[in-house]
């Protein structure tokens, strides 16, 4: 009978103390069922910069040489690839006629062979002058107004992805126009563009005309800027805010003013302050004041 009431007994305190260990943890979760997982950012200085990005292509100056008047071809001096000065004689028609590079460039293309007849007005010889090709660019009419010229481009084509070339703009267009898409209008959307043109500074010779390439523009740049990641900023009320965390645990949250913006980051030119902790999270989860737990 002892036995029977020991093992009673027992079991109450076993049932008791696992009725206590659950309202315990229900009481755990209740009280921390509002606080939101974030990784935390410390807010840094260093250098931002504020990149406009563009579609273009290689253009540069072409010569398409023909005669003014038709003959026989008596000699062809120069060969395709072969490189020429301004002046040199290219090719000889038999009534002393003659074809001469206007300037130096490299032979593009020879279409007839000594003996011959050319047609008045037929191209015989086409000669390209690499060393004066530009980039031709479209920039999108939302960001016409950060670009001017003298800003400085970095040229990319997948053609040659390991290679950055360095250029210049040196013409924007007054007007804008419909977008282009190889040479042609893209009638399917009305997309404007200013055009601009852009200089090669230094070695490019490995851009052939009508390539297609990728331009980036350096708008803005600051050296000693607060930069905050972009994935912290949330918007509320049409303003730009951050969560700040606090030594509690808990997360302010504030508005920040806003400067330059690159791909990944922004400059905060107000509200938080270098080695200052910003939440990365959802944003529709975090609220002011409320609790958070840090993951690392």
């Amino acid at each position: 009978m002892r036995n029977g009431k020991f093992k009673i007994k027992r079991w109450m305190w076993i049932g008791g103390a696992a009725a206590l260990l659950l309202a315990v943890w229900l009481g755990w979760r209740w009280y921390n069922h509002d606080v939101v997982g974030v990784k935390a950012v410390k807010v840094v200085r260093g250098a931002i910069e504020q990149v406009v990005t563009a579609s273009g292509q290689v253009d540069a100056p072409v010569y398409d040489l023909a005669p003014k008047m038709g003959g026989k071809i008596m000699n062809i001096n120069v060969r395709e690839g072969q490189r020429v000065r301004g002046g040199e004689t290219l090719a000889e028609f038999d009534d002393t006629t003659r074809l001469v590079a206007p300037d130096g460039g490299i032979v593009a293309k020879v279409d007839f062979n000594p003996g011959e007849t050319v047609g008045a007005g037929q191209t015989a010889i086409t000669i390209v002058n690499y060393n004066r090709s530009w980039v031709e660019a479209q920039i999108d009419e939302i960001d016409i107004a950060s670009v001017k010229i003298g800003d400085r481009v970095e040229i990319a084509s997948d053609v040659y992805p390991d290679k950055v070339f360095a250029g210049e703009i040196y013409w924007l267009a007054p007007l804008a126009e419909l977008r282009k898409v190889g040479g042609r209008v893209k009638l399917d959307e009305e997309s404007y563009v200013f055009p601009c043109k852009i200089k090669f500074l230094g070695e490019h010779e490995e851009l052939k005309v009508n390539m297609s390439v990728n331009v980036d523009i350096a708008v803005k740049k600051n050296e000693n800027a607060l930069i905050v990641p972009r994935e912290a900023l949330v918007s509320k009320n049409d303003r730009s805010c951050v969560f700040v965390v606090g030594n509690n645990n808990r997360v302010r949250e504030t508005p920040i003013e806003i400067g330059i913006r690159s791909y990944t980051s922004v400059e905060a030119l107000s509200g938080v302050a270098a080695g200052d902790l910003v939440a990365v999270a959802d944003g529709k989860k975090l609220k002011d004041k409320g609790r958070v737990k840090v993951e690392r």
